[in-house]
């Protein structure tokens, strides 16, 4: 059976309104250039219990496709404010999730079935943040879609900006970049995953 690749996630997410464009990350603190933007379409579904166990334990179940890592993906809380992120290919499981992720949740789950719970499409742009030495962070400007297969009610519509950590990226980085944009007027989003804001009514951001 295929071995599910993992990585701690380490990510900041802030609020932009539906007409705003990022700034310019060129001269942020610690960046010195950035790459091209790509531009990507993603579609998420998600996975749960019908009373959102994983949710609640702050775990997401994820099938995604359009981005470079086309997958099946579980996301656990990690260390400090990190998620650790294992993935597996989309081969693994056609339309259910993959046995090892089920049994990695079974304590959670308690005997409950796993069902799609929310889909989320995703227009991103996403460009490579370079420091001194390399890669620091990578950084999205995502448009979110989600529709909420539990309650079509909580439907929403949000546009965001996330900075993730590279490998060589630190926390020392992030906390200026956050303090860079936070003193731009653009606020830092306190939901850590776009399943949570999915599930949790609220007015949209910006």
């Amino acid at each position: 059976m295929p071995q599910a690749d993992q990585h701690l996630e380490v990510e900041r997410k802030f609020a932009l309104g539906p007409d705003d464009e990022p700034p310019d990350p060129v001269g942020w603190p610690g960046v010195d250039a950035a790459a091209e933007p790509q531009r990507f379409e993603l579609d998420a579904l998600y996975y749960d219990t019908g009373d959102i166990r994983l949710a609640n334990a702050g775990v997401t179940l994820r099938r995604r496709t359009g981005g470079g890592d086309d997958g099946w993906h579980l996301k656990v809380p990690g260390e400090g404010e990190g998620r650790l992120e294992h993935g597996l290919a989309l081969e693994v499981a056609a339309d259910a999730p993959p046995e090892e992720f089920a049994r990695q949740v079974q304590h959670l789950t308690d005997g409950e079935p796993l069902r799609p719970i929310c889909r989320a499409r995703t227009i991103r742009v996403e460009r490579r943040l370079d420091g001194p030495e390399g890669p620091v962070a990578t950084m999205c400007d995502d448009r979110v879609t989600t529709h909420n297969l539990l309650d079509p009610t909580l439907d929403q519509r949000w546009h965001e900006l996330e900075v993730e950590l590279t490998e060589d990226g630190t926390l020392d980085f992030l906390d200026a970049v956050t303090e860079h944009l936070t003193g731009l007027g653009i606020r830092e989003v306190s939901i850590a995953s776009k399943l949570k804001t999915a599930l949790t009514p609220q007015e949209q951001p910006g």
